[in-house]
């Protein structure tokens, strides 16, 4: 099969699309409407191949996943942010099915990374697609920018860590007792600075030792040997000299490097904050390697001005972690669209310098606490220090409490849940329905939780029974679990007497606060109406739960006139894909006979 084309050649292509698509529909072992919506959004995918980029079906690489992804997409579908994990899904899903069917270049592999990248980069794409970043070649346009439009949002709610997970980190960054060292080798006079402001060289040996800087003195190649005549030459030391003066920890005064009195007051989560602001400003890659190859300081302020862009997806919650590979290959793909068309004979180079780059960037962030790399393998190198690469990142609970400060400068809108604080029900309703089930526990507890507690569970069954969809009811039972048992039971108990006293007494039974003898008559077909419009988007899955119901035809006859907005839903979905010819002619006559009940009733 012929899988590349050229421009003009749409009949070609368009024979070949639709032949993998079919072969991909049969070899995706998902629901049919799953499986459909899959097989669409891979058709999103090779028709933005064929007409806006190589037309080549069969080898992708990292930058034609993110130029899909995150420039593509977020204009194409601008406004549409939860599209975002579908059409990530769907690069992955085409690049598994090239792989397994062995006509993807790279194989196996190729295709587990490109599945990665694109999954780690779905947080990025949905904010991308709330608000798109300008085109690079537009970004300076003058008169061109929107002024009133909204910051793209992250996908999840902010969830601060506890403080003393905060403050064990900070205890526990290598850099900040790397400044401690530094200061106390400065002593109470500080040291003496050369002429043009250097430390003398006895220090700078000294110093390079006390803080394993990295740093060569006198280096060795083969039988000669480069002597230091000036702590200039050393760069990881005067890295850490600058990131300490921008800290605060010392300063130069008359001439010697003296630490400041003020350092010592602060706590050990001020320090660490002082020492992440220093780096964000100073910008690790310009600090340490600026002034070389033009087209070098390009790459290193790129790299360095995306440090708050890399760490942003941590965010999530205080598992997500993310693969160094992802990352990086994140980064290449921005320094190829930001920097490599303007040294063409330099590509080759670009990406190896980017790696080298982003180890810097990164082992950095991991001495300063704010980041954990953990599977990480060392590239030795013959001169110079090594270079770090592999396994996987997260934030530290010192680097979750410090990044939100900084999203607003990088053009990020952040929920937090202090936003949710001091909402109600409703609003805590709403904030558990956006975010994953493990952030559910911190959001509750953080929700009025001043509050006695009564008071608070009070709150959220008011909401439960004014909740307008089956959503909102059944993720409020769900987060009454969270409260004292006995709290939370007077609550439910006057909730039989209301639009949802079917939960409410499923509720009870299932917590062993009342017998089903005594309440299972109130379990009516609002709970199941509910139950079901949880899987409106599995299709298969609805119909095979309620197939395996005892007398379905007398449920649909019980449904058809329940007045929730989900029943007619439920019942389109029933009468579609219910594989028993007869039940879905019932449900498409109980769907028809719930419309004109519901019409009748005004």
């Amino acid at each position: 099969m012929r899988l590349a084309f050229g421009p003009g050649e749409d009949d070609a292509f368009c024979t070949v699309r639709d032949a993998l698509l079919d072969e991909l529909g049969g070899w995706l072992d998902r629901p049919a409407a799953e499986r459909a919506a899959v097989v669409n959004d891979v058709k999103i995918f090779l028709g933005w191949r064929y007409h806006h980029s190589s037309g080549v079906l069969d080898e992708f690489g990292p930058g034609d996943v993110t130029e899909f992804l995150l420039e593509w997409c977020p204009r194409r579908y601008a406004g549409h942010p939860d599209g975002a994990a579908y059409l990530c899904g769907a690069v992955g899903v085409y690049v598994d099915f090239m792989a397994a069917t062995g006509r993807l270049v790279g194989g196996v592999e190729r295709a587990d990374r490109l599945k990665r990248l694109a999954a780690d980069l779905a947080p990025t794409v949905r904010a991308e697609m709330c608000n798109p970043t300008p085109p690079v070649e537009d970004a300076f346009e003058p008169g061109d920018e929107d002024l009133s439009s909204e910051p793209p949002e992250l996908p999840f709610v902010y969830v601060p860590p506890p403080p003393a997970d905060v403050e064990s980190s900070a205890a526990a960054a290598p850099l900040l007792a790397k400044l401690e060292a530094l200061r106390d080798y400065l002593g109470p006079d500080g040291r003496q600075l050369t002429d043009k402001g250097n430390l003398k060289l006895a220090d700078g040996r000294a110093l390079v030792d006390l803080l394993d800087t990295g740093d060569e003195m006198d280096t060795r190649i083969g039988d000669k040997t480069l002597r230091t005549h000036t702590t200039a030459n050393l760069p990881w030391l005067n890295f850490l000299l600058d990131l300490a003066k921008q800290a605060g920890a010392v300063r130069v005064h008359q001439r010697r490097l003296v630490r400041v009195k003020a350092w010592a007051g602060r706590s050990a989560v001020q320090r660490a904050a002082a020492l992440f602001a220093a780096i964000v400003q100073l910008g690790p890659l310009e600090t340490l390697y600026s002034g070389r190859i033009w087209f070098l300081d390009e790459v290193h302020e790129v790299l360095d001005d995306g440090i708050v862009h890399w760490l942003a997806p941590l965010l999530a919650d205080a598992n997500t972690q993310i693969t160094f590979e992802s990352v990086l290959e994140w980064a290449q793909s921005v320094i190829a669209r930001q920097v490599a068309p303007y040294v063409p004979e330099s590509r080759d180079q670009l990406d190896d310098w980017t790696q080298r780059s982003m180890s810097d960037i990164f082992e950095i962030l991991e001495q300063a606490g704010v980041v954990r790399w953990t599977g990480r393998t060392e590239l030795p190198h013959a001169y110079g220090r090594s270079e770090w690469t592999g396994g996987a990142v997260s934030l530290t609970a010192l680097g979750r409490r410090l990044l939100p400060d900084y999203l607003d400068d990088a053009g990020y809108a952040l929920r937090r849940v202090d936003d949710i604080a001091d909402g109600d029900g409703r609003a805590l309703i709403e904030a558990l329905l956006a975010v994953p089930d493990t952030q559910h526990s911190a959001l509750v507890a953080a929700w009025r939780g001043g509050r006695p507690e009564g008071e608070r569970v009070q709150l959220l069954a008011e909401a439960i029974a004014a909740s307008p969809d089956a959503a909102g009811r059944m993720t409020g039972f769900v987060a009454l679990d969270y409260f004292d048992l006995t709290v939370a039971e007077p609550w439910v108990r006057q909730l039989l007497d209301t639009p949802v006293a079917g939960h409410a007494a499923l509720w009870l039974i299932s917590h062993e606060r009342a017998d089903a003898a005594t309440l299972g008559s109130f379990v009516d077909v609002g709970v199941l109406v509910d139950m079901l419009a949880g899987n409106v988007d599995d299709p298969d899955e609805l119909c095979s739960v309620f197939a395996g119901m005892s007398e379905p035809s007398q449920l649909l006859e019980s449904m058809w006139r329940h007045p929730a907005p989900e029943t007619a839903q439920v019942l389109d979905v029933l009468g579609r894909h219910l594989s028993d010819r007869a039940l879905a002619k019932e449900a498409r006559k109980a769907a028809v006979r719930h419309r004109s009940w519901l019409a009748n009733r005004g």
